[in-house]
């Protein structure tokens, strides 16, 4: 029996880990939308009613990249009404950077992992 999908959001710069992400997980039965830009992001989580189980969004503090995602998320936080995971480098500011979000991964991060910790989030 296949295990239902779950819809994700991913929100996720770098081509390689994206792609290695979505693959792993289609194969976990998810849903995956996916989008490198904070504007499309923004869209995609303000249309009106909870799209996602899932959030997952690439920072890179030093390049300011997922910022405005993350702050989206942060400032709409019980309206979006998702699980939140967000991954990043290894930053000691990374984990102070968002305690709101359910979880902070740093990299390197196996994308197996990521859909085991994002499961946890989907209530199918």
């Amino acid at each position: 029996m296949v295990a239902p999908s779950c819809p994700v959001l991913l929100i996720y710069e770098n081509d390689s880990f994206r792609s290695a992400l979505i693959k792993t997980l289609d194969e976990n039965h998810f849903s995956v939308t996916f989008t490198t830009d904070g504007d499309e992001a923004v869209k995609a989580l303000s249309g009106g009613r909870p799209l996602y189980q899932v959030v997952i969004v690439g920072v890179d503090l030093a390049k300011r990249k997922g910022m405005k995602a993350v702050a989206y998320l942060r400032d709409n936080r019980d309206a979006v009404k998702c699980g939140v995971i967000i991954i990043g480098e290894p930053n000691p500011e990374l984990r102070t950077f968002a305690p709101w979000a359910d979880e902070t991964l740093m990299k390197p991060v196996d994308p197996e992992y990521v859909a085991t910790r994002a499961r946890v989030y989907c209530s199918c």
